[in-house]
């Protein structure tokens, strides 16, 4: 089965969480409720088939409208948090993962007098094109590397001579004399990027502790640390979440340009601490789960008696401390939750509403089956976001569902109006088609929970 139109199955730890949520916030469990449909429809299945499948092969146009689509959820993020609007007289910002460089280009827009330094992938190993005038006299410098190779940062000195990628690590440690005011940890593996055959399925971990890493032992005391997470509702991103909340002051931010039908949001983290314990102590186990994953991950077929038994003492660890995590930061993680979870429940039920009405209104796709790609914005699509959910048409298809109650309709009703003013907001800027034009280093496997 195609990866798009499978369920991902929920690990233990996910289930606990999922689980308390389902059951304490009635917009959380209307989402669940929503994501279910959505999974099992077809037609639902191939829209975003033919939606990954252009992100994937953007060609010109796509990066360019991808690259315009960061620089607009640059000015979603300003609206929503100000962080971009730096008040130091000469702010230093650190772009990690930053290709194609809308975020960049943001900082140039709200900080005209900040400094950018970045890293990001060659294209020549996978990385996407830099549109965002960069090099001399522009304030912005960019060093083309793999983050992930900087081992002398993550404290490894020595690598073992058997390892195949050996001599493709650096003691380098990149702009190591710098405090930045501002950090962005946007990276994630590309689902096209071509994996060397003895790249571990650890990628993705060792990705995201190197960008953390980096940020950590860069951000000025006092900065703002932005972080690109998937699914709200998952123990690795609550973990995240709840660990940050140590030592800043954190808040969620979800565009509802790229975003809005996926599970990904940004936590930001200001008033950032990073000399605190709390702080340090997180450095010290990314530094340990990048060692892990690169050197000691075992390959499939050299899996034994003591690995399996690893794997299963890491589960329950990971259980008992998913139990704890929903009862000490549970009500916390539902207060910021909420909004996410809201903004994208509506816009799958704009979804669902869109492939019921087929060819009914200008704009749309004749059939999800049969149309050609769309890698614009429908304002249509945006319109449905801002709807009032008692709306006469969407009353009836969700009875015809048979999903939920009045009671949970009305318990729905009195969540925060937030999402449903953003998303208003959404349609006024749908002319500038951003926001279904793809994110081809996204790793969201599917529009919904994961």
């Amino acid at each position: 089965m195609d990866e798009i139109s499978r369920e991902p199955e929920r690990s233990p730890e996910d289930q606990i969480i999922a689980s308390f949520l389902k059951k304490r916030s009635p917009t959380y469990r209307s989402l669940r409720e929503i994501s279910t449909i959505v999974w099992s429809d077809s037609r639902a299945t191939a829209y975003f088939a033919r939606e990954r499948g252009s992100a994937d092969n953007p060609g010109d146009e796509g990066r360019r409208k991808h690259y315009n689509l960061m620089r607009g959820i640059g000015d979603e993020m300003q609206r929503e948090t100000g962080v971009l609007k730096l008040e130091r007289p000469r702010p230093e910002v650190l772009d990690l993962c930053m290709a194609p460089g809308g975020y960049t280009a943001s900082i140039r827009k709200y900080s005209r007098q900040a400094n950018v330094s970045a890293i990001t992938l060659p294209e020549d190993q996978g990385g996407l094109k830099i549109l965002v005038p960069h090099g001399n006299g522009t304030q912005v410098e960019v060093l083309e590397a793999d983050i992930t190779m900087f081992a002398a940062e993550f404290g490894v000195v020595e690598i073992p001579d058997n390892h195949p990628e050996a001599s493709k690590f650096s003691n380098e440690k990149p702009f190591q004399k710098k405090l930045f005011d501002l950090v962005f940890c946007d990276g994630h593996v590309a689902r096209t990027w071509n994996r060397p055959s003895n790249c571990p399925p650890t990628e993705l971990s060792r990705l995201e502790c190197s960008q953390l890493i980096f940020a950590m032992q860069r951000i000025r005391e006092g900065g703002t640390l932005i972080i690109l997470l998937h699914g709200a509702d998952v123990y690795h991103s609550v973990k995240l979440l709840e660990i940050f909340g140590h030592f800043s002051h954190i808040q969620v931010f979800k565009p509802v340009r790229g975003h809005t039908r996926k599970s990904s949001f940004y936590l930001v983290a200001k008033e950032m601490q990073p000399g605190r314990l709390a702080a340090r102590a997180a450095v010290t186990q990314w530094k340990q789960n990048w060692k892990h994953a690169t050197f000691l991950a075992p390959a499939e077929d050299e899996l034994d008696a003591h690995n399996e038994t690893e794997a299963l003492l890491k589960q329950v660890e990971r259980k008992e401390d998913s139990s704890k995590l929903v009862e000490n930061f549970g009500a916390r993680l539902i207060h910021l939750g909420e909004p996410i979870w809201e903004i994208q429940e509506k816009a799958l039920k704009a979804l669902m509403e869109r492939l019921e009405q087929g060819s009914a209104k200008p704009g749309m796709e004749k059939s999800a089956e049969t149309s050609e790609e769309c890698t614009t914005a429908d304002p249509a699509v945006l319109t449905e976001l801002a709807r009032d959910t008692d709306d006469s048409s969407y009353a009836s298809w969700t009875k015809k569902q048979g999903r939920g109650t009045e009671s949970d309709q009305d318990s729905v009703g009195q969540t925060s109006t937030a999402a449903t003013e953003i998303a208003a907001a959404a349609v006024r800027d749908s002319e500038e088609d951003l926001d279904e034009a793809g994110d081809p280093d996204d790793v969201d496997t599917a529009p919904v929970l994961e």
